[in-house]
Parts: structure tokens; sequence; C-alpha cells
């Protein structure tokens, strides 16, 4: 008789204790008898047309999905191992799982490297850092997590507006539709979520959960097309069946499977920070009425910029230094040495060199006065690229 129950791991796992027997041959065909049983009444995908014929495990899973496989007990017990430490699955065990900081422009950056159990304790306390910090915009990194814990992506979900469904779920019984956990604390309403080609699983059902309901806005690559879910049907003896035994899909239907989520903003990889970056601050210098002048490409590390006015300045005014700034992209402004050349120029000098490949912004903001006490009434900006 089989005795079926679950335990909480990063899938669905159910517990079946087979018939004791008291030869080896006589458990290996008990074994694949089950594995038979289990392909028949709970795989989702094509069952194999000779499935009955089979005579070894090896035969039955070679004929399954990619993600469906046989552990033995050594196996099994070092795969729950991994998962379980720390709850961070396939992840560096000294590597944060949530981690956040400030971009430039009061944009809060919140980078979620797997989804684990804990993981929504950490970005509500990552999210409220934030915010005291004066962050009105966000960026959620999901580049590289190749998911983890379905239960805290329905978590994540549920701080987004408008988010009203987070995912279907096909299985062989039907489809089911699952809510997410509501929060009271929710990101701003023009969220961006980086993904990439290696963002997979509960990842891209958060992907197609916020494209589908237009919650939020999807920057980078088409992720990696991991849409099923596999069970864990465990043995007595300690071995385990991991079999694929659903689908899942976003709200509005969206094929995850061996299709990936292609993003609103499609960027080049690993340029994903910099593109919304860019695009953010050249959104918030346009509504301020600052004006884009030049374009500066490959520029030195050490490179020193001369900022010329067209009439003489009070270059030494004592608010000059708060009026220029140079602004890493993906990052904050980086600290700069200003000096007056004469009465009509000044020098900016990084205070160390700027980063090789780097992009940044120099800012020249308004209200440097001349001699007569008038001041200049627009701002202007200068992208630039590090060789």
């Amino acid at each position: 008789m089989r005795k079926i129950h679950s335990i909480l791991l990063a899938f669905i796992t159910i517990i079946i204790l087979a018939p004791h027997a008291s030869a080896q041959t006589t458990a290996e065909a008990a074994r694949v008898d089950d594995i038979k049983f289990f392909v028949e009444h709970f795989y989702y995908g094509d069952i194999p047309e000779n499935l009955h014929a089979m005579t070894t495990i090896d035969e039955i899973v070679g004929a399954l999905d990619e993600y469906s496989r046989y552990m033995t007990p050594d196996e099994y017990l070092s795969y729950v191992a991994a998962v379980g430490a720390d709850d961070l699955a396939l992840h560096n065990i000294n590597e944060p799982a949530v981690s956040s900081y400030m971009l430039y422009g009061n944009i809060g950056y919140i980078q979620i490297s797997t989804f684990s159990t804990n993981m929504d304790k950490e970005v509500t306390k990552h999210y409220s850092k934030l915010k005291k910090q004066g962050a009105d915009k966000l960026i959620i990194d999901l580049r590289y997590n190749g998911g983890g814990y379905v239960e805290s992506a329905e978590q994540l979900l549920g701080h987004f507006e408008g988010v009203k469904t987070a995912y279907e779920m096909k299985t062989k019984e039907g489809t089911t539709t699952v809510k997410p956990v509501q929060s009271k604390m929710k990101f701003p309403k023009q969220t961006y979520v980086l993904v990439n080609r290696y963002s997979a699983s509960a990842s891209e059902i958060v992907a197609a959960s916020l494209q589908d309901q237009n919650a939020a806005i999807i920057v980078g690559e088409k992720t990696k097309g991991k849409g099923t879910i596999q069970s864990f049907f465990e043995f007595e003896d300690g071995s385990a069946l991991k079999l694929t035994i659903g689908e899942f899909t976003g709200p509005k239907k969206s094929k995850i499977h061996r299709t990936g989520i292609a993003p609103t903003i499609h960027c080049e990889h690993d340029q994903e920070l910099s593109i919304i970056h860019t695009r953010l601050l050249k959104e918030s210098l346009a509504h301020q009425q600052y004006k884009q002048v030049d374009d500066l490409q490959e520029v030195p590390m050490n490179k020193t910029f001369h900022i010329h006015f067209t009439q003489e300045m009070n270059l030494n005014d004592a608010n000059t230094s708060n009026k220029v700034e140079l602004i890493k992209v993906g990052g904050v402004a980086v600290p700069i040495s200003i000096k007056p050349n004469g009465t009509n120029k000044l020098d900016i000098t990084p205070n160390r060199q700027m980063q090789k490949g780097g992009s940044y912004f120099l800012v020249i903001h308004p209200g440097f006065a001349n001699d007569a006490g008038r001041t200049t009434k627009q701002g202007i900006y200068t992208p630039i690229t590090v060789k």
C-alpha cells in the first residue's frame, strides 16, 4: 500500500513508502512498477507509448523531459542538503539573497538572487530602508535568478499594484488560478524589473505576471523558458523520483516553458541596469528642462573636463562646487575636484580614475552667477563613455 504525504522543499514533495521486499530484484521490479504508475498518473507531458514494456528505471526516465530524473538515496540526500542550506538553492551561501542600494536620482535598487523562504521579509526590510533614504522610484533585479520557492514569488507579486493573479498552474487535473499574497507595502506603480537569459522558473512567473497585468516594466533579455513544475516522489529507501507534474503560465495564458518572457524594453546582455538608469536620468533631467550637449565617447579614465562659459563668471563663489556633478550610471555621483581656470572656465577632475567601459553623466546645474549677479537659467548635461 502506498502512503502519500507532503513535505515543504523548493518543490512539492510526496513520500512513497514502497512495500518491503527481501530480494533486490523484486524490489527493483516493484520500484519500476511504482515509477510507471507515477508517470502514467502525474507526468505532465507525452507519456512514452511503450511505457508498460519498459523494464528499467533508466529506460523510463530517459523517455521523459530533461527535468525528470531518478535519484539514489545518496544523490537525493545531497540534493536536499544543497537546497535546504539556509534556503539558498544553488546559491553561494556567503552571498545575501537580497541586497540593495540607492542610485542617483532617488532610485532604489533591489537585487534578488534567489527566491528563498525568507525573501519577502528581506525585500520588505530593504525597501523600507530605501524609502527612508528618499527612493521614489524602484528597480528590481532578477537577472541570474534561477528560481527557488514559488511561494516567495507569490509574496513578491503582492507588493505590486494591479496584480490580482499570480499565475496559472496546469496539471493533469486541470488549471488552477493562484493568487498573490497581498502586502500593505506597495512598490511604485512604474517599477522596472530586470531579467536576462538566466532568469528562470519563479523569476519568470514574476515577469509573466507583471507583464500580463501591466503592473511593471520588464527590462533586459528574453528569459530562460523554464516554466514547468517538478514534484519529488520519495521512496522508503531514501531514493526519489523527480517528476514534471505541471506547467506555469501567466495570468493571461502567457507561455513560459521553452518560450521565455520577452521584455518590454530589450537590452544587450549585462547592459540592463545602465540602460534603464540612463533612461530614468534623461527623463528626470528633461522634466527639469536640462539640455543635452555633446556626447563624449572613448574618454580616458583620467580625463579632466573643461567647462567654458561665454562670459566672465564669479567662479570663486562658495556654491560653485554644488553646481557640477559627475554621475556614474548604475551608481551615484562620484567625488570630483573643481578648480577655476581664469574667469570663464572650470576644470573638473574625478578624484579617482573612472571605470573602464563605464558610462557617466556630467551635469551642470543652473545658478552660476556672473560679476553682475545674473545667473544661468538652464542646466545642461553631457553623456560620457570611458574607453
